[in-house]
């Protein structure tokens, strides 16, 4: 072993032989669930800073930032009969390095927004990774690698973990990554070679989406590089959320493969390296792939429009094949991206989000894939699952109108998927403007009737003002609506508009109220 290892390795054995010290307590890296309140197993992980003179700077020099899933507390660079091998020394040796000569700064519990649990000095005892940003400077790295973002659904108030906050997460991460980017100017590690991740198990996966689609637009924004990483199957966990040893391998495996980290590595970060796409095509046109025996779902008899979405788009054949089954599912109504579909679908409960999909779920990329060609990013259909999560195969319309099939892993993979639940029938909307002067009330919006589409959709409009009001019913309209109501009498001032979508006759459900509103009459 050189001189450079034996230090590293020293420095490495005496913060493990501390950490695992009788009459020392172990860390936590899961806290107890506010929601189950049951206690989470012990997560084990420490604060890790190396001897900053090993390795030697003329070999590669890699430096981690983690949380428990990267801990050696629970992890080390080559396994031993009480721990597993960690996905970082994976990558390393993908690189050609040697993965004892990584180094790591990891702390159970610890996130952007969550302060971790120090040295087992208790649930949120110890840092942040912001905190932990001066270790940059201390190692000099070549590269950086960023796990990030599992524990960053919690927050700490006082020593006990509660649920983050959507803006809080979102500040807090902003200033993280700016700062990050900062460190990496201004000790010469080039932006794209600072690798960001979030490794994630079964546990929350609802909750995985939402934490990685922030975190991946802030660090592309700043020129980092994310690496994108599906979540673990349960069976490759130890409790649903850290890796088993065949679980870090799978991670360390799907990040060499969704980035160019092992020719960052071995060019000690003045190369990069070229990315395996991940995209497989099966079979392309609707002809093509029902001869290759490929269901269609009925595609070549979709109406014009769907949910308002033109034809020959990615909107336009998932919603049509989400309004065709036997139980449809509720629209997406606000959004005219599929960049926007995620949110508006979790924000109206119409679907909720995963990280682990299954067949007829629909597939979300913030940005579309290359080969889908499409502006504003990408929904498609789920059909098959790997049984490992890894890879899914879709059907899909792409950028330029065609139907296809298509293996996604790698880089490529979904960034989300999004689990419709099956309309009762009633109609939905939402209403985007109401205008208001004397004698006139203009309300603008859409709507469907989720079990009768194409038969369109009556709206409602009840307007009162003082002792008075004033109800019209308008015909039918598909999707959007835009009508304009004459109402003698109505005065400047306050008054109330309530929308109301009307269920289609002999059909399932019943009337839904779209809003009600007080507006002044000009």
């Amino acid at each position: 072993m050189s001189r450079r290892v034996m230090t590293w390795a020293a420095a490495f054995g005496v913060a493990a032989s501390l950490l695992l010290a009788p009459g020392v307590a172990s860390a936590t890296g899961e806290p107890v669930d506010p929601v189950t309140a049951t206690p989470a197993p012990p997560a084990g992980g420490d604060v890790v800073v190396p001897d900053p003179q090993a390795p030697e700077r003329a070999d590669p020099r890699v430096l981690v930032f983690g949380d428990s899933i990267s801990a050696p507390g629970r992890y080390r660079a080559a396994a031993t009969t009480k721990h597993a091998k960690a996905w970082w020394a994976w990558v390393a040796e993908g690189g050609g390095m040697d993965a004892r000569d990584v180094m790591v700064s990891a702390e159970a519990g610890s996130g952007i927004v969550s302060r971790g649990d120090g040295n087992g000095g208790g649930m949120c005892t110890g840092a942040t990774f912001g905190d932990r940003l001066d270790r940059v400077a201390a190692t000099r790295p070549h590269v950086v690698l960023v796990e990030v973002g599992r524990n960053d659904i919690w927050d700490c108030a006082g020593t006990r973990r509660v649920p983050a906050t959507t803006a809080k997460r979102q500040k807090l991460a902003t200033a993280y990554f700016d700062r990050l980017a900062a460190a990496a100017d201004r000790h010469g590690v080039a932006r794209s070679k600072v690798y960001v991740m979030t490794a994630w198990g079964s546990r929350h996966s609802d909750k995985q989406v939402a934490v990685t689609a922030l975190y991946e637009n802030l660090v592309r924004a700043r020129g980092l590089t994310w690496v994108p990483l599906a979540s673990l199957p349960k069976d490759q966990t130890t409790d649903g959320v850290h890796p088993t040893a065949k679980g870090a391998r799978t991670l360390g495996s799907w990040a060499l493969s969704s980035s160019d980290l092992a020719t960052a590595i071995s060019s000690r970060g003045t190369r990069p390296g070229r990315v395996a796409s991940g995209s497989s095509v099966r079979c392309e046109g609707l002809g093509a792939c029902r001869t290759a025996g490929v269901a269609v779902h009925g595609y070549g008899k979709a109406a014009p429009r769907v949910w308002g979405a033109p034809k020959a788009t990615s909107r336009h054949y998932v919603a049509h094949v989400l309004s065709s089954r036997k139980r449809p599912a509720a629209p997406v109504l606000a959004s005219d991206t599929p960049r926007g579909w995620r949110q508006e679908a979790v924000a109206s409960r119409a679907a909720v989000q995963t990280s682990h999909p299954r067949a007829g779920d629909v597939a979300w990329w913030p940005n579309a894939p290359a080969s889908a060609a499409a502006a504003g990013g990408h929904v498609a259909v789920v059909e098959r699952v790997a049984a490992d999560n890894s890879a899914v195969i879709v059907s899909e319309v792409t950028g330029r109108g065609r139907f296809r099939t298509v293996r996604y892993s790698g880089a490529s993979r979904p960034r989300g998927y999004l689990r419709f639940a099956a309309a009762d029938g009633s109609p939905r909307g939402v209403v985007t403007s109401i205008t208001a002067k004397r004698g006139l009330v203009a309300v603008r919006g859409r709507a469907l009737d989720t079990d009768a589409e194409r038969r369109g959709v009556r709206i409602r409009i009840k307007v009162t003002q003082g002792g008075r009001s004033w109800t019209r019913t308008k015909p039918p309209t598909r999707f959007a609506f835009s009508h304009r109501l004459s109402l003698p009498g109505l005065r400047p001032g306050a008054a109330v508009v309530k929308v109301t979508a009307l269920d289609a006759p002999k059909s399932r459900g019943k009337n839904r109220a779209l809003l009600t509103r007080r507006v002044v009459v000009r």
